[in-house]
C-alpha cells in the first residue's frame, strides 16, 4: 500500500462511517478497484481515526457521562444517556459476537455490497416519510435502545451502514434526525472501540513503513470523520436525507456495472 492509498482509503472510511453511506462498503469496493487485498491492520487504524473522530467532537457530552455515575445532580441527563447507550451496545455486541466468523467472507464481496447498499436504501427512504419527532434523547425507552443497538448490529453487513441504520431506528423510535444521530454516534463509541480491540492482534508484525502509511491513513480518517459529523448534523438540521438514499441507489448501480 502506498501513501496514496492510505490517503484515498482513509478520506474514504472518514466520511463513510458517519455519512450514511456505509464505510464498509466503500472499503470493500475501493480495495477491489484499487487491486488490493483486504488489509485487517489497516482496517483497525482507520477505525481508531474515527473513534478519535467521534470523541473529540462529542467530548462534553462524553466527559459529562463519564463524571455522571460520582456527579448525577452536576450533569443531568448524561447519566441516563448513559444508561441507553449502555442497553443498545447489548444487541450490538451480540450480533457482532455471533456472526463476525460466519459474515466475515462477505468482506471480499463487492456482490454483497451492491445488494446490502439497496438495504441502506431503504431504510433511509422509510426514515425520510416519517413524522417530524421528539428532540430529547432523555425520552428513549429501553426498547427503543435495544433496537436502535439492534440495528446497529446489522450494519456489520458491509454495504449496510451503521449511522444510516441507526439513524433510521431512531426516526423510527420518534427522534428527529439530528438527535437520532446524536445518539448513533454516541452509540458508535463502544461498537468501535470494541471492534477495534478485538482486532487489535492484527497490528502485530507491522513494520516501521508500514506503520506510518498506516498511520497516514488514520489521521486522514479522523480528519474527514470529524469534518463528516458536522456536515452530517447540519443537513439533517433541515432533513436532509433523500440524496443519501439515492447516492446509495446510484453506488448499487455502479458496483454492478463495475463487476461485468
Amino acid at each position: 500500500m502506498t501513501y496514496w492509498d492510505a490517503v484515498v482509503l482513509g478520506l474514504l472510511q472518514g466520511l463513510t462511517e458517519f455519512l450514511p453511506i456505509s464505510s464498509s462498503g466503500h472499503l470493500v469496493m475501493a480495495q477491489y478497484l484499487l487491486g488490493l487485498k483486504q488489509l485487517l491492520p489497516f482496517d483497525v487504524l482507520v477505525h481508531v481515526g474515527t473513534l478519535l473522530a467521534v470523541l473529540t467532537y462529542y467530548r462534553r457530552e462524553v466527559a459529562n457521562m463519564a463524571m455522571s455515575p460520582l456527579f448525577p445532580s452536576r450533569v443531568r441527563g448524561a447519566r441516563r444517556l448513559l444508561i441507553m447507550i449502555v442497553i443498545g451496545s447489548i444487541p450490538t455486541g451480540l450480533v457482532g459476537i455471533a456472526y463476525q466468523k460466519f459474515l466475515s467472507g462477505l468482506f471480499d464481496s463487492p456482490v454483497a455490497v451492491g445488494i446490502f447498499w439497496l438495504v441502506t436504501a431503504g431504510l433511509l427512504f422509510a426514515a425520510s416519510r416519517l413524522r417530524e419527532g421528539f428532540d430529547m434523547v432523555d425520552r428513549l425507552t429501553i426498547p427503543d435502545a435495544l433496537l436502535i443497538g439492534l440495528f446497529q448490529g446489522i450494519a456489520i453487513l458491509p454495504g449496510v451502514s451503521r449511522s444510516g441504520a441507526t439513524i433510521a431506528a431512531g426516526v423510527i423510535c420518534g427522534l428527529r434526525p439530528k438527535e437520532a444521530a446524536n445518539f448513533s454516534f454516541l452509540l458508535a463509541i463502544p461498537a468501535v472501540a470494541g471492534a477495534t480491540l478485538m482486532e487489535a492482534r492484527d497490528l502485530q508484525g507491522l513494520n516501521g513503513g508500514q506503520w506510518s502509511v498506516y498511520l497516514v491513513g488514520a489521521l486522514v480518517a479522523a480528519l474527514s470523520g470529524y469534518a463528516a459529523i458536522w456536515m452530517l448534523l447540519k443537513l439533517l438540521h433541515r432533513r436532509i436525507i433523500m440524496p443519501f438514499a439515492w447516492y446509495c441507489i446510484a453506488a448499487s448501480l455502479i458496483t454492478w456495472i463495475a463487476l461485468h
